[in-house]
């Protein structure tokens, strides 16, 4: 099935070659979104991470025409 991938800020660095801030990519049936963070070379542990959105609860299930969606996090105080 097929889902967008949206990176932003500095994770764009990590596009495929031709894209400017999001692709389309190919994951099977039952992906989960740790499954498809594990596929990406961004650092999931400092990222935000939507899907749609929204906030992800663990072990979901994506769907086809899903966004997901990574951004750095940013630290403040």
């Amino acid at each position: 099935m097929k889902i967008r991938i949206k990176l932003l800020a500095h994770y764009q660095q990590y596009l495929p070659p031709g894209c400017t801030s999001s692709y389309e990519a190919e994951v099977p049936q039952d992906a989960r979104v740790e499954d498809v963070l594990a596929q990406l070379p961004v650092p999931p542990e400092e990222s935000v991470v939507l899907v749609n959105g929204r906030t992800p609860p663990p072990g979901q299930v994506l769907q086809e025409g899903d966004v997901l969606c990574l951004f750095p996090a940013i630290g403040g105080g």
